[in-house]
């Protein structure tokens, strides 16, 4: 080889290996983005030239388990605190203002009457225990209704980011188009992409295919095209109030219904699933019990006159947001007791509490309790499906967190093996350019013994 040669291929190696320390260097700049993938350089030959090579160390399986995890952990976080509103509504102070509880307590008012059925007061203690479970369950019913209301808001919130996102998709696939096109590096914009795709999985469950022209078509979880070259319209109208028994609207994707079936089984449905849930099953189901317990409360007080009356349209639906108590029985509305009738009518009433009852359907609660059995059985599920929705959200967590780490350990960037690496490229600069610097004083010692 002659001194020319071996001095320009020497150049060569000397850029190419400058083009590997600036990659290297861009690698730990990133580190900290959780977007950025790691930049490999490797060294390639054409021609006799040396040039640096780059490529995103990327891993589509990876960062497929990512998005799953990620949105099945949203779900369950999701459900998890709309199932904590739920369980705060009467759970303060050991439950001591829940309709079982209250319940209780005027059974017991009532059997004290029974038995001083001659001392007035008794008779106004159980009214006045009447009148505390009447408003349990009214603020039940209303913070049911709110809890949808709020959730219902959500969803339209969660339809706008998710729109929002898939424009942005948009417009970075159109620039990643543009610039491969004109030889530009994409990579940057690949890592937007993607953080894109971490983001929306949070929203809604999804799926993507990459085809061979780089584009995406992403999916949701159940098979509708969300992105396909360009973005579908998700829409969602929102109710303007949800009470008791009034269907929140849909989901739509191009005026389509998105399947709903996706989210019986939560996993992978990310918030928005999350929400539907709580708004479409979890919240009703829990109105549902405090609306059968009031109408086993009108059935047992019936009159004439009724201790309790419904203030509505006389369905069960929503009844315990209507119950009323009877004025005719209350004192501090001109009533009496009194009006409870003689004492072995108040021992039927006690009675009545013992008796086994046929409840509609959808409560979640099997058998034909009575009405005190029944009302200890609705905190039992409602704590149950708490303690079994916070042990997923942990679980779900745990498991987004192997997810991420096993994402990052494949595409992140380890300072420490950037930093040796960095050192190596750096001896190999180095060396290169002492090779350069040698031959090129054998040069001038070969031009000046010419001369």
């Amino acid at each position: 080889m002659s001194l020319s040669s071996a001095l320009e291929t020497a150049r060569n190696s000397l850029k190419a290996t400058a083009g590997q320390i600036n990659v290297a260097s861009q690698n730990m700049a990133s580190a900290q983005d959780q977007n950025y993938t790691r930049r490999i350089s490797y060294i390639n030959s054409y021609a006799g030239s040396v040039y640096a090579m780059v490529r995103r160390d990327s891993n589509s399986q990876f960062l497929a388990d990512y998005l799953t995890k990620s949105s099945y952990m949203m779900t369950w976080d999701t459900i998890a605190n709309g199932i904590d509103r739920l369980s705060s509504i009467h759970s303060s102070d050991d439950f001591a203002y829940s309709p079982a509880k209250l319940l209780v307590l005027f059974r017991d008012e009532l059997q004290t009457y029974y038995n001083e059925y001659e001392k007035p007061r008794t008779g106004e203690a159980a009214i006045v225990r009447a009148r505390d479970l009447v408003e349990s369950l009214n603020r039940g019913s209303q913070k049911i209704e709110k809890l949808r209301n709020d959730s219902d808001a959500d969803i339209k919130i969660s339809v706008d980011h998710i729109n929002e996102l898939l424009n942005r998709f948009h417009d970075l696939e159109q620039q990643i188009f543009k610039l491969k096109a004109s030889g530009h590096d994409i990579y940057g914009y690949i890592d937007q992409r993607d953080g894109i795709l971490k983001e929306l999985a949070q929203e809604i469950g999804v799926t993507t295919s990459i085809h061979s022209d780089g584009s995406m078509t992403i999916y949701g979880m159940d098979g509708s095209t969300l992105y396909d070259k360009t973005p579908r319209k998700v829409t969602f109208e929102p109710s303007m109030v949800l009470p008791a028994g009034v269907v929140g609207g849909g989901v739509l994707i191009d005026g389509v219904p998105l399947s709903h079936t996706s989210f019986k089984d939560p996993n992978g449905s990310g918030n928005l699933g999350g929400l539907l849930k709580v708004r479409d099953e979890i919240a009703p189901k829990y109105q549902r019990q405090l609306d059968e317990i009031s109408a086993a409360l009108l059935d047992i007080f019936q009159g004439p006159p009724s201790l309790f009356l419904d203030g509505g349209d006389s369905s069960v639906t929503g009844l315990s947001g209507r119950l009323l108590i009877n004025p005719d029985f209350d004192s501090d509305q001109g009533g009496s007791p009194a009006a409870l009738g003689e004492r072995d009518n108040i021992q039927k009433l006690l009675d009545k509490f013992r008796e086994e009852r046929i409840y509609g359907d959808g409560t979640g609660i099997s058998g034909t309790p009575n009405i005190l059995k029944f009302a200890e059985d609705s905190i039992s599920w409602l704590e149950a499906i708490r303690k079994d929705t916070i042990d997923k959200a942990q679980y779900q967590s745990t498991m987004f967190m192997r997810a991420n780490e096993a994402l990052s350990n494949k595409t992140g960037v380890n300072i420490d093996d950037e930093m040796v690496l960095m050192m190596q490229l750096e001896n190999t600069y180095s060396a290169t350019a002492r090779i350069i610097s040698t031959v090129g004083k054998m040069l001038d010692d070969l031009m000046i013994a010419i001369r």
